[in-house]
């Protein structure tokens, strides 16, 4: 019995060995701001052989890995933000803080850090109305958790954890996680997550197709960059009617949710019998929210208002970095179509699919390409500045953590599924289920 137990333990510290050793690769591509697929696949072979290893070790062992585990988590975030690297010019590629002290000489001291505070303070007001959408799309689940200790602060942490992957991979994942792990309502919280995924997307139209009078000399400046200024209108059209579009058929849904739930039954009688009760147990949870059409346009005003601040610290980011004449309406126009370019982006945290964006959008408004570049840079640090003291949160998330309420249909859950010697996740839900179902019959 005590050999099988020391195999196991050295099997554990193998794994972890296997997981530092991969971590630190990864430290070195953020340093080296090479983060990419590789840089991602080596995180994914980390947090993989973390946990194998984990689950093999004392509680002792565990508690002390995690605190090291969490501590280079935030710092190597850190140094990830930092050393991101921009297009400065002819070619050549700074990492953002270089670039930043490189150009302070040239900027008002004063100036810059007031406009950037300003542009991290508005960030910051688009990152609360974000957590409260996702808060009312789970209350619409009759999923209520508290709202600044356990919503806000889970979203703080996935935005940290997406400074290291792709899109809103992280902010989402962590999230969803969270809400399933604590109610162990899984289905209802990935039918609120796709949901909070699809009226995003339409926020992000509708702000786009609200700003475009305001913006149009973007179109303007782009085609005529082209040769092509007389596509301008149509382009102006193609906007519209795809955003407009978009914006209209999920209204519709919005309204009318019965549309989503029928589609979805129609699509269910397709599929084999398996993913067929799968789509089944979705369509029962979109299903709640009929007759609940005010709170869902509160969460598409809430993503609106996401969105619309999202783009705003651009325009103050060009101020801070000394652009004169900088135009607030066609700067957040053009921010606005630069981030459903960086949504929709392979790149780690959009870098790169950011600056280059902007500086086809925006380099005539904003003066010049370096000037459009750094701007853009400087409100993605703007954006993680507001946020990335999320990673203080992750120390706060031990196995044994659990939110101040959290209600289902009404009543406070007991946890009795989650094993607190255990990373919890997933895995650990899906048996707490079994438990719940076994003891039910």
């Amino acid at each position: 019995m005590n050999g099988a137990r020391s195999r196991e333990s050295a099997l554990g510290w193998i794994w972890i060995a296997m997981a530092a050793g991969a971590f630190a690769a990864v430290t070195w591509y953020c340093w080296m701001g090479r983060l990419g697929l590789v840089a991602f696949g080596l995180l994914a072979v980390a947090a993989v052989a973390f946990a194998l290893g984990r689950r093999q070790l004392s509680i002792a062992s565990r508690a002390t890995l995690d605190m090291i585990a969490k501590t280079l988590f935030t710092v190597v975030g850190i140094i990830a933000l930092l050393r991101h690297p921009i297009d400065v010019g002819d070619g050549a590629r700074l990492p953002i803080y270089d670039a930043i002290v490189q150009y302070l000489p040239d900027v008002d001291a004063r100036t810059f850090f007031i406009f950037a505070l300003l542009a991290m303070l508005v960030k910051f007001v688009g990152v609360i109305s974000s957590a409260y959408s996702w808060h009312l799309l789970l209350v619409g689940q009759r999923i209520r958790y508290p709202f600044w200790s356990a919503i806000m602060t889970a979203f703080l942490i996935g935005r940290f954890i997406g400074t290291f992957l792709p899109s809103t991979i992280g902010l989402d994942g962590y999230t969803l996680y969270e809400a399933g792990r604590y109610s162990n309502q899984w289905s209802r919280a990935v039918t609120a997550k796709a949901l909070e995924k699809f009226i995003g997307m339409t926020g992000l139209f509708l702000g786009m197709v609200l700003t475009l009078p305001f913006g149009y000399q973007v179109l303007v400046d782009v085609t005529t960059q082209g040769g092509r200024p007389q596509a301008a209108p149509l382009v102006a059209a193609i906007i519209a009617l795809v955003g407009g579009g978009v914006s209209a058929g999920v209204i519709a849904i919005l309204v009318w949710p019965a549309l989503l739930t029928r589609a979805m039954a129609s699509i269910g009688r397709l599929l084999p019998g398996g993913v067929r009760a799968q789509i089944d147990s979705l369509a029962h949870s979109v299903g709640a929210y009929r007759g609940q059409a005010g709170l869902l346009f509160a969460v598409l005003f809430s993503k609106f208002v996401t969105h619309f601040t999202t783009a705003v610290p651009y325009y103050f980011t060009a101020l801070a970095i000394g652009v004169t004449g900088a135009r607030f309406w066609p700067i957040v126009f053009g921010s606005m179509i630069q981030i459903i370019g960086t949504v929709f982006s392979p790149t780690i945290a959009g870098e790169g699919a950011r600056e280059a964006f902007q500086a086809l959008l925006l380099s005539k408004q904003l003066g010049g390409v370096a000037q459009a570049v750094l701007s853009g840079a400087l409100g993605f640090i703007a954006a993680e500045a507001a946020t990335l003291w999320g990673g203080a949160f992750l120390w706060v998330r031990t196995p044994g953590w659990r939110p101040a309420f959290t209600y289902v249909d009404g009543a406070q859950v007991d946890y009795a599924w989650i094993d607190d010697s255990e990373p919890g996740g997933l895995e650990a839900a899906r048996r707490g289920e079994v438990r719940r179902f076994a003891a039910h019959r």
